[in-house]
């Protein structure tokens, strides 16, 4: 009778340890919906942080067209021309997007080669869309934010671009020498100034509507070329305006909403 009880007893422990790897087992589901549940919450932004690299690295790219002027640059920050990557445009746009630029800076090439502008003007396509790059020596006085020089040639320039219903950015740039003399305490203050003045010309001279205008300044922060010599800090002294691609048009309608 006894080895009967202690066999019974034997098969009662065997009989519920099961249970123990089945709450192992439990608690490690549990475990893994916790992750995943966390995980999935920050997915969103660490994809958006990915899509914001991602588009980074593309506006370094960008192509030269049959263009004018010389203003490729070389160096982080505007869009240097690197690489041929007109398959890459093709790809990004679409076939018909990209000869609309195309076609909006084969027009602008040639007002620019007309008013004599091949040395302190250029255009290029990126992944941001056509850009046009003008020197500040072209249109303001050393530390100013005045246009006082070929204000005409800005109002043609603006008069094609107003054909488009792309939103248009315009960025202001400056070296890195430290303001002297000036209105202004900073150079970023200074690029934005010169932004924001020829965002006003665009909308009280060639009837522009406001809310396809967008005015920035980068101060000495956003460099095509090296500040160590003259000639870079001239390259880097500009004003880019941006005709912006569709997904740039589309993101600042989301945003706006």
């Amino acid at each position: 009778m006894s080895k009967k009880r202690k066999h019974a007893h034997q098969e009662e422990e065997g009989g519920e340890a099961w249970l123990l790897p089945y709450s192992d087992l439990m608690t490690l589901l549990l475990a893994v919906f916790i992750v995943l549940f966390a995980v999935s919450k920050i997915d969103a932004k660490k994809a958006q942080e990915m899509s914001e690299q991602f588009a980074g690295n593309m506006m370094d790219k960008s192509y030269n067209a049959q263009g004018t002027g010389t203003g490729s640059g070389d160096g982080g920050g505007g869009g240097p021309l690197n690489v041929d990557t007109k398959s890459e445009l093709e790809s990004f746009f679409g076939e018909y997007e990209l000869k609309k630029l195309e076609a909006l800076k084969a027009e602008l090439d040639d007002k620019i080669h007309t008013d004599g502008m091949d040395q302190s003007a250029s255009t290029m396509i990126d992944m941001r869309g056509l850009v046009i790059r003008l020197n500040n020596a072209v249109l303001f006085e050393s530390g100013s934010a005045e246009i006082k020089k070929h204000e005409e040639t800005l109002n043609e320039v603006a008069s094609i671009l107003n054909t488009a219903d792309n939103y248009i950015r315009i960025e202001g740039h400056t070296d890195n020498t430290p303001i002297r003399r000036s209105n202004y305490a900073s150079n970023w203050e200074l690029s934005t100034a010169r932004a924001v003045n020829v965002v006003k010309l665009f909308i009280n001279k060639n009837n522009f509507s406001p809310e396809k205008l967008i005015a920035v300044g980068y101060g000495e922060y956003k460099p095509v070329a090296d500040n160590e010599t003259a000639e870079g800090r001239s390259s880097n002294r500009r004003i880019d305006i941006i005709v912006l691609s569709a997904k740039y048009n589309n993101l600042e309608e989301h945003q706006v909403k």
